[in-house]
């Protein structure tokens, strides 16, 4: 780290006054949990005591609902308080998936002392949070559903209730702000009603296109028209957005060019604050570029129109020294590939499913940090650095090869690639890749997955599609079920021809369907194999799929689940006898979502 050194500092007279232009300048990432580091880049978080110039407290955080009115004193008692899905009332033990019946009056009363209790027991706080709790559950009651549907939103209610808590306190406190979030359902503005004047609204830009700036691609027009419409009616708008791959905070994640772009933005909008959220695992986790990601938005957030290209060749060439260039040419390959208006990830996207993880560019990001490495060999603090950014690129080598993806590790060289992501994991205290719930940030179960002998199958004849319009297709019996012939020619949906054709790849294991054909909405395709068995035996087999599958071994029907899901390595696992000699595999496999595929392993 390059830390400049003067004897001696002359300063003359001088008065240098800033205001920042945000005025709420908290960041979720873990660098920026350390109060001497927030204090020093000018955070003003929730963490950041008031006598250290915080300013800007929140309470409580977020998803506040149900500490507003408790599911565990009222929902046995009272379960009309909470809203109504499907005709019965949902009541969640968590702030996940259930929310208020918000046109109850006894709701409203409850909420409101509950606001003035948190005003009389946090002082410190300078807003107050009003928020629907995470997931879905709005109420659909006939009172809620009435104002829902006059408003064309969900917010309609939201606001409505949010109002009559704010004018209650505004009669006591009227120096006290309360907080809002607009937020997956709610996210649309209502008609005809306003925030009040001490309303804050919270705007979440969820599950977007992350490779592209705001305004510079058609996936965030609806976003951008709504934070427009937002900012015409309330007082105060600011911005929760996310900036990491929230299951997988070490996969590659090529968005600076939003992270450069996308402050100054929502300040040319008047947005009084924003909310980057990254790789938030405060006492053990890490991410992708994590300290430049924290320190770019320190900067951006007090001063968006600094040149933040500027900033981040700033904190490379300080951070890298001598191997520098090496990470500046990896950053750069990396974000030119997601230039291109086709491009698109988003905060949940999964690795098969980017155009910026292809075997060649990790086989040339591999060779740059061999360079990096190689230089800072000697300077065991620069070496740790370039490790950690190095360590994204690793992680992306071994979930390949541990799924089915031996052209980006191979077997041979797995045991050394997987003792180096060990050794940099715990020189960083890295003990979680992702949000801890979700299984993809799970280290010990990711190694395991890595450690598996079992084998992918790659190989396989394809056909398709037919048609599963209202999943009718995945019981009817089209002629892939009758007979292999590979010279056969069928008529899929739409009346189109189809044929089978081989299909082999060392670079994943998942058989991306969704690729292969078209249209590739309510249909199902074939897979089929041979092989041959030395001897009569029982064999394990694991199967994944996106969505619903059957399995027939030797023609006898194995498998068959309706299921909608993503498709995970040995979600379901089958054991079935074969015979000595030829043996064949047929898979069918529906869609009815977005993604097609399935994963076939051989277990041992």
């Amino acid at each position: 780290m390059k830390i400049p050194e003067q004897k001696s500092i002359a300063l003359g007279k001088m008065e240098d006054r800033q205001k920042p232009v945000m005025e709420a300048r908290q960041i979720s990432y873990r660098e920026a949990y350390d109060v001497n580091w927030s204090l020093h880049n000018r955070i003003n978080s929730n963490l950041m005591p008031d006598s250290l110039g915080s300013g800007n407290i929140a309470y409580p955080f977020v998803h506040t609902f149900y500490a507003l009115v408790s599911p565990q004193k009222y929902g046995k008692t009272h379960p009309e308080y909470f809203s109504e899905v499907d005709g019965k009332r949902l009541i969640k033990e968590t702030n996940t998936g259930g929310q208020l019946c918000l046109t109850n009056p006894e709701v409203v009363k409850i909420a409101t002392a509950t606001v003035f209790e948190w005003i009389k027991t946090h002082p410190e706080a300078s807003v107050y949070t009003v928020d629907q709790n995470d997931g879905e559950g709005h109420c659909e009651c006939t009172n809620c559903k009435k104002i829902d549907d006059q408003e064309g939103s969900y917010s309609g209610t939201l606001i409505h209730f949010v109002n009559q808590i704010a004018d209650s306190v505004a009669k006591v406190y009227p120096e006290v702000k309360l907080q809002t979030l607009a937020y997956a359902y709610t996210e649309i503005p209502p008609k005809n009603i306003r925030p009040a004047k001490n309303v804050i609204i919270r705007l979440c830009h969820y599950d977007y296109c992350s490779a592209h700036p705001l305004g510079q691609c058609d996936n965030h027009k609806v976003y951008v028209e709504r934070l427009d419409q937002w900012s015409k009616i309330a007082s105060q708008v600011t911005i929760w957005d996310y900036y990491t791959n929230f299951e997988r905070y070490l996969l590659p994640f090529p968005n600076f060019e939003t992270l450069k772009h996308d402050v100054k933005f929502y300040a040319d909008r008047k947005a009084i604050g924003l909310f980057p959220e990254g790789n938030n695992v405060s006492d053990n986790g890490g991410g992708e570029f994590s300290e430049l990601r924290a320190w770019i938005f320190s900067q951006l957030l007090w001063n968006p129109e600094r040149d933040a290209q500027a900033l981040i060749d700033e904190f490379v060439q300080n951070v890298y020294g001598p191997a520098a260039p090496y990470v500046s040419e990896y950053i750069k390959m990396m974000h030119e590939q997601v230039k291109p208006k086709s491009a698109y990830f988003s905060i949940w996207t999964d690795p098969e499913d980017v155009n910026y993880l292809g075997l060649e560019t990790i086989q040339k990001a591999d060779s740059l940090f061999s360079m990096a490495k190689a230089i800072a060999k000697k300077d065991t603090a620069l070496y740790k650095r370039v490790e950690l950014a190095y360590l994204p690129v690793l992680y992306t080598r071994l979930y390949f090869y541990a799924t089915g993806g031996t052209a980006y590790l191979s077997r041979e060289q797995m045991p050394e690639a997987l003792a180096a992501f060990k050794r940099i994991l715990a020189a960083n205290s890295i003990t979680s890749m992702g949000v801890v719930e979700l299984e993809p940030g799970n280290i010990p179960n990711f190694i395991k997955s890595v450690e598996s002998s079992d084998r992918f199958i790659k190989d396989w004849w394809l056909t398709g599609p037919f048609d599963n319009e209202n999943r009718k297709g995945f019981d009817t019996i089209y002629a892939p079920e009758k007979g292999f012939d590979s010279t056969a020619v069928f008529t899929g949906k739409n009346s189109i021809q189809t044929k089978w054709t081989r299909y082999n790849s060392n670079e994943s294991g998942y058989i991306d369907l969704a690729k292969m054909f078209n249209p590739k909405k309510n249909v199902v395709s074939y897979a089929y194999r041979k092989f041959e068995s030395p001897v009569a035996r029982k064999m394990q087999f694991g199967v994944g799929s996106n969505d619903g599958v059957k399995v027939w071994v030797n023609g006898k029907l194995e498998l068959s689940r309706p299921v909608l899901r993503a498709a995970k390595p040995n979600d379901d696992v089958i054991t079935v006898a074969v015979k000595k000699g030829a043996n064949t595999i047929l898979v069918k496999v529906d869609q009815l979502g977005n993604k097609w595929g399935f994963y076939f392993t051989e277990r041992n």
